[in-house]
């Protein structure tokens, strides 16, 4: 296993716990970082500078909001329309997507032959199989994968479709790992725990280390809730990996 994962590897198993990383730590560059454009009337412009005030200004009455949004349009230095102004509202936009937000990736896959080489440390590692119907997996959103990569005009889309848009869409190259993606918006990045018997499945590397393996026997093993271990195994006569059920 990886330097490092083998402790979160068994907080997983061990203690129920999920790390939702923020996607600025995503290994794909485009992920989590849609193109922003940035076109509206001047009113729509007023529309979205009260909406951001409202979260920032809370004990400011509606009437202040929209004379300072009026304001700032209006204010040629910091109108929307000045280069400098839209490339502060594209960082600030892009530092709450890629920084502010916990993201769960989880696939429908376990067999694929790319994801085990990228994302279990070359087919070292091991692959955790969970029960979907769970709660706490409920609100698991599956990630679209277009040709186009998507524009966010926060002038003209409310944050749901723009949330959408940049953490629900990858680049159509990543479609093979038929992703879902559970979001934390307002807890942020962090541990979560989620229910012990939601875990059903360990399937171990087909380049595992004996020494690994016996590690992850050891921490199943301690569950108090029974999971099933599997191997992945390369197939003698076409590329692909079979699961079977590990021996003892």
């Amino acid at each position: 296993m990886a330097n490092g994962a083998a402790e979160y590897v068994e907080r997983t198993i061990c203690h129920n716990e999920l790390f939702f990383p923020q996607p600025s730590l995503f290994n794909d560059p485009f992920d989590c970082r849609p193109s922003f454009v940035f076109e509206g009337s001047d009113e729509e412009i007023i529309t979205y500078y009260a909406r951001i005030l409202k979260k920032h200004r809370p004990h400011w009455t509606d009437e202040q909001r929209l004379r300072e949004s009026r304001a700032k349009v209006a204010d040629s230095e910091r109108s929307p329309r000045n280069p400098a102004a839209v490339k502060r509202v594209q960082d600030l936009h892009t530092e709450q997507i890629t920084e502010k937000i916990g993201v769960l990736c989880l696939s429908t896959v376990k067999d694929d032959i790319l994801m085990w080489s990228h994302y279990a440390d070359s087919h070292r590692g091991i692959c955790l199989e969970f029960d979907g119907y769970f709660d706490f997996f409920s609100h698991a959103q599956e990630v679209k994968y277009p040709t186009v990569r998507p524009r966010i005009n926060p002038f003209r889309q409310n944050n749901e479709d723009m949330m959408e848009a940049a953490l629900l869409t990858k680049a159509d190259h990543w479609k093979y790992e038929q992703e879902w993606r559970i979001v934390h918006y307002t807890g942020g990045p962090g541990i979560y725990r989620f229910p012990e018997e939601a875990l059903t499945g360990v399937i171990l590397g087909a380049h595992i280390s004996p020494k690994d393996e016996r590690k992850v026997r050891e921490w199943v093993d301690g569950r108090h809730h029974q999971v099933n271990v599997y191997r992945s195994t390369p197939c003698d006569t076409t590329f692909s990996l079979g699961i079977v059920r590990a021996g003892a």
